[in-house]
């Protein structure tokens, strides 16, 4: 791996995470606006009614808007590559090597329920939130094409420690 292959990476990273935090955030106020009674964007196109997805019950997680849970997943991978992009030099930021694909890894489980959810439970589809798994599964990607073997290296090594 090189210092500017990991540098595109982390850019890119950066930037499919923003526009999924765009998105996130956008979800978290239709889901506010769709409490209120207030429909969605979608609500009039065949089986692409957000408003039905974002009012049901896989909407929430222990009372927490799933919506919400994506802001906080999508700021994680900016805040982990932002500040591995500044501070590769840091031996702290080898730890953001390992957490970035955890993190994305986590959100594509995650996403992957919910999107589960929409095609067989709820029957309906929310592009935003498909917009925000198919974000999700992009920054992952990049994520473990980087650093999979940091993953890889440590599992086989049975701990955190770093080999020298």
């Amino acid at each position: 791996m090189n210092i500017e292959s990991e540098e595109r990476t982390l850019k890119l990273i950066m930037f499919i995470s923003f526009v999924g935090l765009v998105d996130a955030i956008y979800l978290s106020y239709l889901h506010h606006l769709v409490s209120q009674g207030v429909g969605c964007p979608t609500q009039d196109l065949p089986g692409l009614d957000c408003g039905v997805v974002l009012a049901s019950e896989q909407a929430k997680i222990f009372g927490i808007p799933v919506a919400w849970l994506g802001v906080v997943g999508f700021l994680m991978l900016i805040v982990l590559s932002l500040d591995r992009f500044l501070n590769m030099d840091l031996e702290r930021t080898y730890y953001n090597k390992i957490l970035l694909p955890v993190t994305g890894i986590i959100g594509v489980i995650f996403g992957s329920y919910l999107t589960y959810a929409e095609a067989f439970i709820i029957e309906e589809w929310c592009p935003f939130c498909v917009v925000a798994f198919l974000l999700t599964i992009a920054a992952t990607f990049f994520c473990i094409s980087e650093y999979g073997y940091e993953i890889k290296e440590l599992i086989s090594n049975n701990g955190l420690e770093k080999k020298t």
